[in-house]
């Protein structure tokens, strides 16, 4: 099970968590599909997924 959670700014997020003593599985990288994505794990062992899009990427265009 994973969960996936968009944010604005993968790094900011990954520096914030990180001064908390969250334990990060795998630091902020740019995905070959586009996406920045950086993950962690809750006290259960649940990953979730913190998904940046950026500003360029197909998601972000008005596809009307």
């Amino acid at each position: 099970m994973a969960i996936w959670i968009q944010v604005r700014a993968v790094q900011l997020e990954h520096d914030r968590l990180l001064a908390a003593g969250v334990p990060v599985i795998r630091k902020p990288q740019q995905e070959p599909w586009g996406l920045v994505e950086m993950w962690i794990a809750d006290p259960d062992g649940v990953r979730i997924v913190l998904v940046e899009v950026p500003k360029d990427h197909p998601l972000r265009r008005d596809q009307r």
